[in-house]
């Protein structure tokens, strides 16, 4: 069932793209002049993302990255299916000295088409660190983004990864 999302969801929306507008613009010139490699997350410098460990029994196949943040997600079913609902569960990994999320979302969009999901996850966090994003559906093929923004130490970054659905 289709969702719209209510004044302080869209309100939060806007303050996220906002916050992401100008890191979007680095990354997309780090891009052009190929200082970034393409496929990556979003990069600050040129410094190594810090490691990071999956519990036991964690097997995730996507890794993002940016200078001082890692995400390493999978998606349940795995390869996702037009029309069929799927789950993201994600580790971020802490990093000094911001530390860890203090929110997570993912969402996602086409780009090509200039619009994104009719549905929006429900995300929760498991005891052992896992998010778990419910309820993502991709009703039509094509270029999706999935996009992951986390929130810490007052900020918020966002990293994604491009899907494409035949």
């Amino acid at each position: 069932m289709a969702r719209s999302a209510s004044v302080p969801d869209r309100r939060r929306a806007r303050q996220i793209i906002a916050r992401s507008g100008l890191l979007a613009l680095a990354v997309g010139v780090g891009l052009a002049s190929g200082a970034l490699p393409a496929g990556r997350g979003l990069v600050g410098t040129s410094e190594a993302a810090p490691p990071c460990e999956a519990p036991l029994g964690f097997k995730a196949p996507g890794r993002l990255e940016s200078s001082d943040l890692v995400v390493l997600f999978r998606t349940v079913p795995s390869p996702i299916e037009i029309g069929q609902h799927f789950t993201v569960e994600a580790l971020v990994c802490p990093t000094p000295p911001i530390g860890a999320a203090a929110g997570f979302m993912v969402d996602a969009r086409m780009p090509e088409h200039r619009h994104g999901m009719n549905y929006r996850a429900r995300v929760f966090r498991k005891p052992d660190g896992i998010y778990v994003a419910e309820g993502l559906l991709f009703h039509m093929p094509g270029l999706w983004q999935l996009m992951f923004d986390v929130e810490r130490g007052g900020r918020m970054e966002r990293l994604t990864t491009d899907i494409d659905l035949e």
